[in-house]
């Protein structure tokens, strides 16, 4: 059964790039066209759809605005923002996909380079396989953990933290990094997969949230302990150690690993050449299996703890199912759950 897309945005030429996209893909059919917010929602509440993709910002109504209006209907519809990288954009980009958008596509500059519409048509085509079913989507509504080990007393010498995620991860992390304290004793490393150009924003608005230190990691830089870093969008990012033996950021260009730059298991791998030994590793909502083989490679070289989100409080239930699945989850737990669990981990 085909899912039906609803498209929303205010210039024709993209509403007929869009329709075409999506029609092309196999088990996806484009049955509603809006050129601005309010008819957007107006045909929501007429037609029934499957998922949206919509301008981030259209005439009348912004992504968010939508969004919370069809939380508000109770209509969990999900939803692919259509942006730009220019810096307005960037802004409302972030406030969408903390808002619970099911993800982003950055548009090209301009519909004349052939490679970056066909990078913009491939970005769009993942986008819509990583929706969930409606009868799966979720919101991350507080679940019970499975396999509660609440009781579990462990205290190791940890000398980092290590999280993995990707669609539905912006939300996801500024819901858990504010749960987290001031001071955990070791830093946290990030890969969230996005483009270029926005991770710093999201890590300036969750930083705003946060008792502990959020930024955006730089090159070189050292990697300090109750900070929190995020890889930069677009770029790779692994874990060095320099010669007085600090850990350090490792931030740079270099052919996609899995289509992913950055990758979460080019951060894991570059873990097993380090001398740190006890890592915390954690793994939320995300398309595909990222993680798991930098993961099960850490696991073989060095003493980790892995964390995993449950299904039922993700988006997108692939990276956390495929650590769980490979037998490398030592705990699962809900998003409203994880920040405790890293803190009882590191004793904090």
């Amino acid at each position: 059964m085909r899912k039906k897309v609803l498209v929303a945005d205010d210039s024709a030429l993209m509403r007929k790039t869009l329709c075409d996209i999506i029609n092309s893909v196999p088990g996806f059919e484009v049955t509603s066209i809006c050129r601005d917010g309010k008819s957007a929602l107006k045909a929501i509440s007429e037609k029934s759809c499957d998922c949206i993709v919509m301008n981030i910002y259209l005439e009348g109504m912004s992504t968010v605005s939508l969004f919370k209006s069809l939380k508000d209907l109770k209509c969990h519809i999900p939803i692919i923002a259509i942006t730009s990288a220019v810096s307005e954009d960037r802004e409302r980009t972030v406030q969408a996909l903390e808002a619970g958008i099911v993800d982003m596509v950055v548009r090209p500059y301009s519909f004349g380079d052939k490679a970056s519409n066909e990078k913009f048509r491939m970005s769009l085509i993942s986008a819509l396989k990583a929706i969930p079913d409606s009868n799966t989507a979720s919101l991350f509504n507080d679940q019970a953990s499975l396999g509660d080990m609440s009781i579990r007393k462990r205290k190791v010498n940890y000398s980092l933290v290590a999280l993995a995620c990707s669609t539905g991860g912006p939300q996801a992390l500024h819901r858990m990094i504010p749960m987290l304290p001031a001071h955990i004793g070791v830093p946290m490393v990030i890969v969230q997969h996005m483009p270029a150009g926005f991770t710093a924003s999201l890590a300036e608005r969750i930083d705003q949230d946060s008792q502990i230190s959020v930024r955006e990691a730089s090159d070189q830089e050292i990697l300090k302990p109750d900070t929190v870093y995020i890889a930069p969008g677009g770029r790779h990012f692994a874990v060095a150690e320099d010669r007085m033996g600090n850990l350090i950021a490792h931030v740079y260009d270099g052919p996609p690993v899995h289509n992913l730059r950055p990758c979460a298991d080019v951060m894991y791998e570059s873990l097993c050449r380090v001398r740190a030994n006890n890592i915390l590793c954690v793994v939320l909502t995300g398309m595909g299996a990222d993680g798991t083989e930098g993961i099960s490679r850490l696991r073989d070289c060095k003493h980790i703890y892995t964390i995993s989100q449950d299904e039922k409080s993700c988006v997108v239930y692939g990276m956390p199912k495929s650590v769980y699945d490979k037998g490398l989850s030592d705990e699962v737990k809900p998003i409203t759950e994880i920040a405790k669990a890293i803190s009882r981990e590191l004793g904090v």
